[in-house]
């Protein structure tokens, strides 16, 4: 099958990645999110994207799998607007086996806030 995307705006950087969307638990409060995965694969990035202000502090997300936590723990910063996106890389602990999940946990902010989280795999 052709590329949609063939011609000027291509772009390859996806090619044999798959993408898992959820939404995180309410940043208000501490709080754990989990996505099974189908298949075998390598965490290879996770996005962010909120959806409700996060106006007095920041939010620490903490990526979990069986082998432990992936490269320790990453921020969505105090003052995150509506519609403020980021992007976490975990750097170990990042295969996960076929049926089992990542474990996504966020700490209590002391205000409101909520996001939609990205999670970008490969196989592994």
């Amino acid at each position: 099958m052709a590329n949609p995307l063939y011609g000027s705006n291509k772009d390859d950087n996806f090619q044999d990645l798959q993408v898992i969307t959820v939404d995180s638990a309410v940043l208000s409060a501490a709080g754990t999110v989990y996505a099974v995965m189908p298949w075998k694969c390598k965490v290879v990035a996770v996005y962010y994207a909120v959806n409700v202000a996060l106006t007095t502090a920041k939010s620490t997300l903490t990526l979990k799998t069986a082998a432990g936590t992936c490269g320790g723990t990453h921020e969505i910063p105090d003052s995150s607007a509506v519609g403020a996106v980021g992007k976490l890389t975990p750097t170990s602990n990042n295969v996960i086996e076929e049926g089992a999940s990542l474990e996504i946990e966020n700490d209590d902010a002391p205000d409101t806030g909520q996001a939609t989280l990205t999670i970008v795999v490969e196989a592994a």
